[in-house]
């Protein structure tokens, strides 16, 4: 009987032989915590991109609305912002909302008629991510309005333009609050998101 081994789990001389690896039991605790672990994270990790992607729509904008501004007093003209899907499109024309994207050109007519002639496109922006929208301050209408820059910096228009995170998200809406003087500000929570 000397060489045979005693199976798994048996005593031998007062210890317990074993095997290693893990019970069916603890698979099972270890699954149960990653789920849980996974349930609590995936949205908040989502949350956290749609507060990302919205800071990221404002701020484009954003520089949009100063690059018009600057050029409109150095080039001493009045220079626009409107609505356009030229970064996809190719075409240069003012048409649908500035979720289909936006154009910052120079506009001595102030009219959302591009002269191909003697009006210049300064900078071709995207539109806005999928899902993410910009309306009015109220919600309850997508943003098309053109934003006109004097050659003194002003905009002599109070307007605010309302960006919305899709739909269900508990993200914060963003505004961009214009002046009559040419000077935008960021809010935050002010207007209220279409629910669909």
């Amino acid at each position: 009987m000397a060489g045979l081994r005693p199976a798994p789990g048996l005593r031998q001389g007062g210890i317990t032989l074993r095997q290693g690896g893990i019970t069916l039991i603890e698979a099972l605790i270890v699954l149960l915590v990653v789920a849980i672990s996974l349930a609590w994270g995936v949205p908040s990790l989502r949350e956290v991109r749609h507060r990302n992607v919205l800071a990221l729509e404002v701020n484009r904008f954003l520089q949009a609305a100063q690059l018009a501004r600057t050029e409109a007093v150095m080039r001493n003209i009045p220079v626009s912002i409107c609505p356009s899907p030229m970064a996809t499109t190719g075409r240069r024309a003012c048409a649908g909302t500035y979720d289909d994207g936006w154009i910052v050109f120079s506009n001595p007519n102030r009219d959302k008629v591009l002269n191909l002639e003697t009006e210049e496109v300064l900078r071709v922006y995207a539109g806005t991510s999928r899902g993410f929208s910009i309306t009015d301050r109220g919600g309850s209408r997508a943003a098309a309005e053109l934003i006109n820059y004097l050659p003194d910096g002003s905009s002599r228009r109070n307007r605010t333009l309302l960006f919305c995170p899709p739909a269900g998200s508990t993200v914060s809406s963003a505004s961009l609050v214009f002046n009559v003087i040419g000077r935008v500000r960021q809010t935050r929570g002010q207007g209220g998101c279409p629910r669909t």
